[in-house]
């Protein structure tokens, strides 16, 4: 049984939605970690059996993962992840100075 690659990612929220995608679909499915040293984190690759290969590049594309069919690199924003990080901490940053303030006996 042979395996193609169809995704690459460092970011683990990823794979964890690519594996619920391709388990949804009943389709079998690996996860490979590269172990170099100089990336941290390790990047993943998400491979699947060569016949179930169009089906799975197909479901990325339509979850958002890939742009086109034959890019297997990540096509959500970075900087996207970043602002929302950012205004999230923000939120609770936030919060927590007026549960100081009003909360103070």
């Amino acid at each position: 049984m042979s395996y193609s690659t169809i995704y690459r990612t460092s970011r683990q929220n990823q794979i964890i939605l690519i594996k619920g995608i391709l388990e949804q679909n009943n389709l079998n499915y690996r996860i490979l970690e590269e172990s170099n040293p100089a990336d941290f984190p390790p990047e993943v690759k998400v491979q699947v059996k060569n016949s179930d290969e169009s089906v799975a590049l197909a479901l990325l594309k339509e979850n958002g993962f890939l742009s086109n069919s034959e890019d297997s690199q990540s096509s959500v924003s970075l900087a996207k992840f970043w602002l929302w990080l950012v205004i999230a901490l923000l939120a609770i940053i936030t919060a927590s100075f007026f549960i100081n303030f009003f909360l103070k006996p």
